[in-house]
């Protein structure tokens, strides 16, 4: 609370200083003909009143604000790459503006570009927000989000088990159940989706990826502790017509992805067809243990998306995705699943079938400024059929998710507010053994927000929001969010805030369902609860022309009033589950650098802290399976119109504490800590006309987990677990591809 207070203190004085000298500032947004002849908007224009160096940049969806700084000041510069320039003469008390800037006159052979980074930290966002570009996402192979973040220090990913394939991500040192996971800014893997989710979004899908640390608004709902990752897929009004990509890996794994749009009504309706197709057809035991080092696996993956919209009334964006996920593992080495189930063997089997529909609709009120409505609802059905080894573990979740937001402005765009109402309800029915786990949750919401932005030079959120659970109560959610730019390239940004979250034990943690151990329910579950603040200061230092270094360093703590803990130190051939009985924190500490050090070249240097503690049996002790240090060192080059593009990434993985009391550890040569590793990643993409083939390498220098299943050759007696990953299981890896662009 005291760093809170703090908090608030410093910006009252910042504030009641602002208040003092900022006149109105200027809003709009600035849109472009492209050259299918339709308005789009202009991320990044540039906007600066004339004959001064004052000026600013839109953000991604072409919205800009620009501050007066002298009452003289009345006409105003848009500039774009491939774009006519345009100034406005803006009238008297005008404070809102819109452009539409017209293409530039095609000079035949004549083409120019503009390199887009991989990734940069949006400098108009008040929540401090790191954005992987598509750039950024091809800089690896991407076959799905799990492997989008290998290039980036904030989100760390890595193996749930050593069975099931599935991938679970960490940020802030804490696991990837308490950041809010979105697609468009629907929640996409809360409930049964929790252990594969990041495997059901195929890199080729997206546009973009935006990482924001700590709380999250409150419009997004109350389930953001740590973060939020939003995933912004490819719009149907903007992407190629058609576009082809085909993978391979000398480890058999195969994909194929392929997505086409088509605009049926100019200016109107348009539409688009996502497919993906993949299978890990190899069966690889590279330590010998007997089990595949990663299962066998089918995957189709469909979605059509559509757009409506109706300029300055409507726009509506709707769709369906489908999924169906097959995957076999255990010990299936020369053996078909049933043969090795026959023969007493480990099997671990696994089928989902997943559906959704979405519907996001807007409506414009043009006859009072800055006031729109938004309408967002999904529809899910999960169904997941699975089998452990004797245990059998069947589930199915029906999800409804909808949010109602309206904005405004209180009489000027310095003053603006969101409020709304939301609804969650989620149906769980689940069977593990002979052990059924049911429960039926609805928790109705409402919500306000208001921010203050005087000036591009400051930003202030607060929020708050109260949910009725069904099962836990009210809940209430205080949030608050600041920017400050304290000089021209100089960005401070805090947060402080809560976050709840409601467990789905079994679906989160495969690695306690390919396990000997038993699971011990000690009490009834409380909700999760925890508060959350940071802190993050970010320099952009100008090298001269185009090049420019990037610094950022930000902390993060978050205190949990209440956590599940799944207890791993009390006994090898067992899981104690209750709720915390004293302490359980997480502080985080990270360091950025990004540089483009001349034409072409980009590079950079990360380093992150984490110290994570939380109380078991009555004693604080360091996190299990977190690593304390990372490292992260990547370089890119292009040459001229970027026909040649080389990619160099390298992580330092720091040590991990490993689980008290398991005898197997120590026989398989493990202390109290694990070694600490490093994974160098390496690719080289052609560019043709209308094509791209990429090779590349993955852990070239071929680090594993040694014994990642502890006690293979009796899996059905105590000492069997799967569950202790803290490294690669894979070793070196090469794979190919091809990309085909129709524009």
């Amino acid at each position: 609370m005291r760093v809170i207070v703090f908090v608030l203190a410093l910006l009252f004085a910042v504030l009641s200083g602002n208040v003092l000298y900022a006149q109105k500032p200027v809003t709009g947004k600035v849109s472009g003909i492209n050259e299918k002849g339709r308005q789009e908007a202009l991320p990044f224009a540039n906007v600066y009143w004339i004959g001064t160096q004052h000026g600013t940049t839109s953000d991604e969806n072409g919205k800009f604000k620009i501050d007066r700084h002298d009452n003289q000041l009345n006409r105003l510069v848009f500039s774009f790459i491939g774009y006519v320039n345009d100034t406005l003469i803006l009238e008297p008390g005008q404070n809102q503006v819109s452009v539409t800037l017209q293409p530039g006159a095609e000079l035949g052979g004549v083409e120019i570009r503009e390199r887009m980074a991989g990734s940069f930290i949006s400098g108009i966002k008040p929540i401090k927000t790191e954005v992987i570009t598509t750039a950024g996402l091809q800089k690896l192979a991407c076959c799905n989000l799990s492997e989008s973040f290998e290039n980036n220090a904030t989100v760390d990913v890595g193996y749930a088990d050593a069975v099931t394939g599935a991938r679970q991500i960490q940020m802030l040192g804490l696991a990837g159940i308490y950041s809010q996971l979105m697609v468009e800014n629907i929640p996409f893997t809360r409930g049964l989706g929790s252990a594969f989710g990041l495997t059901y979004i195929p890199g080729t899908w997206m546009e973009s990826i935006q990482i924001s640390k700590g709380t999250s608004s409150v419009v997004n709902g109350y389930e953001s502790t740590t973060g939020q990752i939003n995933a912004e897929f490819r719009k149907p009004w903007d992407s190629e017509r058609l576009f082809l990509n085909a993978y391979a890996n000398n480890e058999g794994r195969y994909e194929l992805n392929a997505h086409a749009s088509h605009v049926l009504q100019e200016d109107r309706l348009s539409t688009m067809v996502l497919g993906h197709v993949s299978t890990q057809a190899s069966r690889i035991d590279m330590n010998g243990d007997g089990f595949l080092d990663q299962p066998l696996t089918k995957q189709v993956n469909l979605s059509n998306r559509w757009s409506y919209e109706k300029h300055g009334v409507t726009e509506s964006k709707f769709g369906i995705n489908f999924l169906y996920d097959d995957r076999q593992g255990g010990q299936l080495m020369n053996r078909t699943s049933e043969e090795a189930t026959a023969e007493g063997r480990y099997v671990m089997n696994m089928t989902t079938r997943r559906l959704q529909l979405y519907d996001k609709t807007g409506f414009v009120f043009n006859s009072m400024p800055n006031t729109s409505l938004g309408l967002i609802f999904s529809g899910l059905y999960h169904e997941q059929d699975a089998l452990f080894g004797r245990s059998a573990y069947d589930a199915r979740q029906l999800g409804f998710y909808g949010n109602a937001i309206f904005q405004s402005q209180i009489r000027n765009p310095a003053h603006t507010y969101n409020a709304g109402l939301s609804l969650m309800a989620d149906d769980y029915r689940e069977t593990y053994g002979d052990t059924t786990f049911n429960r039926t949750e609805t928790v109705p919401g409402i919500f306000a927000q208001y921010t203050y932005n005087p000036s591009d030079k400051l930003s202030l959120i607060a929020g708050i929001r109260a949910d009725h659970h069904s099962l836990y109560g009210t809940l209430i959610t205080p949030r608050i969010h600041f920017k400050i730019n304290i000089f021209e390239h100089t960005v401070l940004r805090g947060s402080a805030g809560k976050g709840y979250r409601s467990a789905s034990i079994l679906a989160e943690n495969t690695g306690m369902l390919v396990s000997a151990r038993q699971l011990i329910f000690r009490e009834d579950f409380r909700i999760e609860e925890a508060v959350n603040y940071g802190i993050n200061l970010t320099q952009t230092i100008s090298l001269g022309g185009k090049r420019e270094m990037t610094i950022s360093a930000d902390y993060y703590r978050t205190d949990f009033v209440n956590q599940l803990i799944l207890d791993l130190d009390q006994s090898f051939d067992r899981i104690v589950v209750y709720n915390l009985d004293g302490e359980s924190y997480s502080n985080s500490f990270q360091l950025n650098l990004e540089a483009r050090l001349f034409e072409g070249f980009d590079m950079t240097a990360a380093y992150r802290l984490n110290d994570v503690k939380a109380t078991t049996a009555g004693e604080l002790r360091v996190r299990p399976m977190v690593s304390r240090h990372k490292g992260l060192f990547t370089m890119s080059y292009a040459t001229r119109f970027e026909k040649w593009k080389f990619d160099f990434t390298s992580q330092y993985n720091g040590r991990t504490r490993l689980p008290l009391n398991v005898p197997h550890l120590a026989h398989a040569g493990y202390g109290d800590y694990s070694p600490d590793y490093i994974t160098i990643h390496a690719q080289v993409t052609r560019k043709f006309k209308k094509w791209d083939a990429y090779i590349g390498g993955e852990n070239l220098t071929n680090f594993m987990q040694h014994h990642p299943v502890l006690q293979p050759d009796r899996p059905f007696e105590p000492g069997f677990d799967a569950g202790m990953i803290w490294g690669p299981l894979l070793g070196r890896m090469f794979y190919a591809g091809i990309r085909y662009s129709l524009k």
